[in-house]
This record gives C-alpha cells, structure tokens and sequence, in this order.
C-alpha cells in the first residue's frame, strides 16, 4: 500500500514436512481397512517400547486370541466405540421413507449406553473396569493392562498411549524469532471486520509506531483455514437447482487474493484449507488450487499448503490443522473444550482417530498419515467453538516433553491472532478488535 515501509525480516531456517499429506493417486474404490491395518501395525510398534519402559517384563503383552481367563497381561489394539445414538445408513433411509426420524443430535456419546471394544487382527474383546468411555473414541490406539473376567470380557486397570513419541531437545535461539497463526477470516463476511483487517495488515508490515513487528521478528504468517467463510451454508431444498460455486464465495475469493499478495510482499504466508473452504472435502484436505489467486502465486512468499500441515522452523517442529479432527472427536465424545480435544490428540498420538468412522479421510492402502510419531514442540488448531484463544504447556504424563498447545482463535469472532515465540514457546494474543 503507498506509505508503507520496506521492512527485513530475521533469516531463518525452515523445511516443510507435510508430503505425507499430500495425495498423488485418487483412488476410491478401495476399502478403508487398510488404514487401521497399518495404524495398528505402525503405533503397536511404539507401544511396546512405552510398555517395556513402564512395566518392563513384568506382564506379557498378550494377542487377543490367546486371553486366558484371570491372568494379568498387556493387550494392544483399536478402539472401537458401539454407539446406540451415532448416525446410521439405516436411519438415513428410514428418513427418506418417512418413517419416524431421529431427532438431530450434536453430540451422540452416552456413558450408560456406549460399549467399547478393543479388536487386533485377531479377535476383538469388550472392555470394562477402570475407564472412562465417555473420553476415548473409536479409532484409537491404546494398549491395556488388566486381567480377562470368566464373562469374556477384559477388565480394564490401566491405559497406556505411546503419547506422540519421542521429542527432540531445542537449543535456545540468539533471537525472539515470531511466528502468527491466523484463523477464521471468514471473508464473505469482511465488512464487519475491514477496519480490523486493515490494522492487523499495518501491524503485519511493520506500520505501526512502537510495535514489536519493526525489528522485523515476525518472519511467518500461518493462515489455519476457514478464509472463505466459518460456518456451512443454509442448505436449500433438493427440489431446487444449487450452483456450485455462490457469487459471494466468488467474491471473497477475488478479494482475498488482493489481500494475500499484499502480505506477502513483506512476509511469508502459509495458506491452509479448512472444512468450509472451496477445496476437497475428505482429509488430508489439499492446498488451494493455484488458480484461485492468481496475483498471489506471482510471490514467492505465498504457499499453499496441506491440512493438516507439518514444518521445521529454527529446529522446532510445527504440527496443526484447521479443526474439523477436534470437532469430530468433541460428536463422540463428552468432551467439551477444544484443548481437551487437541490434548488427547497428542496424546493418542493421532492427528484425526475417527478417519475414516466419523469423518471423511482418503482410503490410503499402505500407511495411516496421522499417526504423530515425533512428537511437535508447536501442535495447533483453529477453535471452532468459542472463537477465543486457549494455550497452554503440555509435559507428558511423565513430564518429559514441552509442547504449546494452541487453539487459534477466530479473526471474523474476536478480531484477534495467536503470536508464538519460537525460542521460548510462549504464545500471547495480539488483538485488532476496534470498538
């Protein structure tokens, strides 16, 4: 914009990871066993090296095949949660046939009702004892120390997660290096937030007298999805004709690609999708099609990137996603807080557990990408629920690890942004909120 200052950054070392994330061969005609095969298969793996490191071996790690009756031993496998109130087919047709339909439901866990099972490759086995069903979620891996009731069915002493693997040691850095996680622009929306915008863009390039932005400490901009819009469209009724693409989608589009490449004329933006953006529906969800800003590719400063989005900065790792994962978790499940949620993520050492139950994943036949295996020292999301910032230091259950939780908080609800310093992991909100 004219007035504006040209500003240097501080140099920095950075490397995205996320080719895990990226989907080459479109294929859908395949089964989605393949992907707990290999969950399985890849996290049993960790879990013994957590088990022999907790236990030693003092209990047999025991395929579920092979229970005895009341002998106490360690059994590793998926989770999967019977539930009377989650959706079905069934209950979809029942519908269409104007039959008496379920009520909506937000939320389909029901302590007294739900079963949990625990299944390998061999056999699956009901679990019950010391656990709270309400907290887990189909999808998960977990290994379980218990003993096997005469009933045939397994009672539960102990959980044990993998907890996202080991974590490497951070060396401090000569800089307070600063890195900005957007979320939530929610575009077709812009006029009630322009002017915040627009200050927010001041304070990015440095334009504003006293900011901390003027040594140029900031060097990233993480965008974490939803820029088009926050929430899903009212939906019309079938007897009408839909357009694909709605002219104010259209527009905000056009008018976030002059927005981009503003910013990126004086930082590097990382753009990721989110769940109501135009881009695909099913996770890992791809960056944006390069078509759609058409003056920001011009700038080698503008990426679009994957979701979720994996990167090394200064030697930390850098893990998130847009939020659709933690949703899904909080549908089946009675936990209420996204940081409750992005908590036990990481500590289930999975990016999304209910891919591809309750939310739609691509049907990989060879490897499960979710699977956290280094565990980050930044883990992400943006915050569907409230809007507002929620961070704090996650250690481990055995305080060994550190890792900044953030539930970024959303611009169109709180005209604000989560700042993070890379040499000290501290995260503050900088808010443009104009009364």
């Amino acid at each position: 914009m004219p007035g504006e200052k040209s500003m240097s950054r501080l140099e920095i070392k950075y490397s995205n990871k996320s080719k895990n994330f990226r989907v080459s061969n479109f294929e859908f005609d395949k089964q989605f066993n393949h992907i707990y095969k290999y969950r399985l298969k890849d996290s049993a793996e960790f879990l013994r090296e957590a088990i022999k490191k907790k236990w030693g071996s003092k209990y047999k790690i025991q395929i579920l095949n092979d229970l005895k009756d009341h002998e106490r031993c360690v059994i590793i496998g998926t989770v999967f949660k019977k539930q009377e109130l989650k959706p079905s087919v069934l209950k979809e047709i029942s519908e269409q046939s104007q039959l008496n339909p379920q009520p909506p439901r937000s939320n389909f866990c029901d302590k007294e009702s739900d079963v949990v099972i625990l299944e390998d490759e061999s056999q699956r086995v009901q679990l019950e004892g010391n656990m709270d069903n309400s907290k887990l979620t189909t999808g998960v891996i977990c290994s379980a120390l218990g003993v096997m009731k005469t009933g045939g069915k397994f009672f539960v002493e102990e959980f044990l997660y993998f907890e996202s693997g080991p974590q490497r040691s951070l060396k401090p850095l000569s800089n307070n290096t600063l890195v900005v996680f957007l979320y939530g622009l929610d575009h077709v929306l812009i006029n009630d937030h322009s002017l915040s915008l627009e200050l927010f863009q001041q304070w990015l390039t440095g334009n504003i007298q006293g900011a901390s932005t003027e040594d140029g400490q900031i060097v990233r901009l993480i965008i974490c999805g939803n820029v088009v819009r926050s929430e899903n469209e009212h939906k019309v009724s079938s007897l009408f004709v839909r357009k694909t693409e709605s002219p104010t989608t259209v527009t905000a589009i056009k008018a976030l690609d002059k927005v981009f490449s503003m910013w990126a004329e004086s930082i590097e933006i990382d753009l990721m999708p989110g769940i109501y953006d135009p881009t695909n529906f099913m996770l890992p969800q791809q960056p944006f099609h390069h078509c759609l800003f058409p003056e920001s590719r011009k700038l080698s400063s503008f990426h679009c990137v994957t979701n979720p989005y994996q990167f090394e900065m200064e030697d930390r790792l850098v893990l998130g996603c847009s939020g659709q994962n933690l949703q899904s978790v909080m549908k089946i499940t009675n936990i209420e807080d996204t940081m409750d949620a992005l908590k036990g993520t990481l500590e289930w050492s999975h990016l999304s557990p209910t891919c591809p139950d309750s939310l739609a994943c691509f049907p990989y036949l060879d490897k499960d990408p979710f699977v956290i295996k280094e565990c980050p020292h930044i883990y992400f999301a943006g915050n569907h629920t409230d809007g507002e910032l929620k961070t704090e230091m996650w250690t481990g259950n055995n305080g060994d690890k550190k890792t900044r939780l953030i539930c970024v908080p959303s611009f169109s609800k709180t005209q604000s942004v989560a700042v993070v310093n890379l040499n000290t992991l501290d995260c503050t909100k900088v808010s443009f909120k104009i009364e």
